[in-house]
């Protein structure tokens, strides 16, 4: 009898150990690339994320910053001037950046205005080095700037001025408003001083021609007298978080102004703006870029912003010398600012913008397209000291 044995194939433990290496080697390289897609895509929209966030901060400081010190249609503003703010016996030093409620956003902290001779004033431009909170370490603390400029949005320049009390002025809208009246283009009718949205805010910051500021405490309707379509009495009555209302003292407050009926008196509502960082409280960790208008709450503009930097350089002629004695922002130089945006694990932003203040800034916009890394403006009046 015969037995066929049939011989049975496969692979032997050395090629199915050799299949699995090949096999993982392939799986390795496949799960590697996939990784590495998955990063770049995670990269590259950290990276657009930051550039829209640096974008929403270039757009608000190239429009405050080529602002500073501008005055409004057919009003003044602080370009070559400063103005004189409370100081002397019984006074209380002014502070700054303010909402209608606080001024401790730096740092948990107030900050006072640059004074000559112990007299604090108010610029167009108020550079605060080191003044900020500290993101690094090795960079050391960040820097704050503060620029006003005159609200266009307002006509106050349209009312009649009547000073009742060092607390306590009459606006009255003529029937025929003067020549001084512009309103801006598309806009007929002044708007009332109590209208919603644009009208007086508790909180605002006042400026009467170049003598001396107010904070807006109340806006009450009075009856006009004969010839004015409208009536406002304005108090400026003490107890503002920045103590710019000191009626009481005779030097730097509205205390100067002259009693009674005034041709020449103007007012204008500041937009007085400050930027700095702080950190964002949903998680205690990400550094935010603020803005805080007078008499307005602090509004966040860009995440991730590391870093917030300025250095001033300041020329001066006979008239206007590097001590600080005239403060005038009339003669140009510069200020340069370093914004770095930057997230973990993803590259950090360094962008740098040139901007020229004087007769006005056009490059700003154009540089940050070109993603340089400094921003300039020019102004003039602060001496070495004010500014290290």
């Amino acid at each position: 009898m015969r037995h066929e044995h049939h011989k049975l194939s496969g692979f032997t433990l050395v090629e199915l150990m050799v299949s699995m290496s090949i096999g993982l080697v392939l799986l390795a390289s496949a799960l590697t690339m996939y990784r590495q897609a998955v990063n770049a895509t995670w990269i590259a929209s950290q990276r657009s994320e930051m550039q829209q966030d640096f974008r929403a901060a270039a757009n608000l400081l190239q429009r405050d910053i080529s602002m500073a010190g501008s005055g409004g249609l057919g009003q003044q503003g602080l370009a070559s001037n400063s103005v004189g703010l409370p100081t002397g016996t019984g006074s209380v030093v002014p502070v700054y950046p303010c909402s209608s409620t606080s001024c401790n956003y730096i740092n948990g902290a107030p900050v006072a205005y640059p004074t000559v001779t112990t007299a604090p004033y108010l610029y167009s431009i108020i550079p605060g080095p080191n003044l900020g909170i500290t993101v690094s370490a090795a960079e050391g603390p960040t820097d704050i700037i503060t620029v006003s400029y005159a609200d266009a949005t307002l006509a106050l320049n349209c009312y009649a001025i009547t000073v009742v009390a060092a607390n306590q002025v009459l606006f009255q809208l003529p029937t025929s408003p003067s020549a001084t009246c512009v309103l801006p283009t598309g806009v007929s009718t002044v708007p009332l001083l109590n209208a919603a949205g644009i009208g007086l805010q508790v909180g605002d910051y006042i400026l009467f021609g170049q003598s001396a500021a107010g904070i807006v405490t109340n806006v009450i309707p009075a009856t006009p007298a004969a010839g004015y379509t409208a009536a406002y009495t304005v108090m400026f009555d003490t107890g503002d978080p920045g103590h710019i209302n000191q009626p009481g003292v005779a030097t730097g407050s509205m205390k100067a102004l002259p009693v009674g009926p005034s041709t020449s008196l103007s007012a204008v509502r500041l937009m007085m703006i400050t930027y700095y960082l702080d950190i964002s409280p949903t998680d205690g960790v990400t550094p935010r870029l603020m803005r805080i208008q007078a008499g307005k709450s602090p509004m966040p503009v860009a995440e991730n912003v590391a870093l917030l930097k300025f250095s001033y350089a300041v020329w001066c002629d006979a008239q206007h010398d590097q001590e600080g004695q005239h403060h005038s922002f009339e003669h140009a130089q510069s200020v340069e600012g370093h914004v770095r945006i930057s997230r973990s694990r993803s590259p950090d932003i360094r962008q740098r913008a040139q901007l020229d203040h004087g007769a006005g800034i056009s490059d700003f916009r154009q540089c940050v397209l070109e993603h340089r890394q400094s921003c300039r403006i020019r102004f003039c009046g602060y001496s070495r000291q004010q500014l290290q």
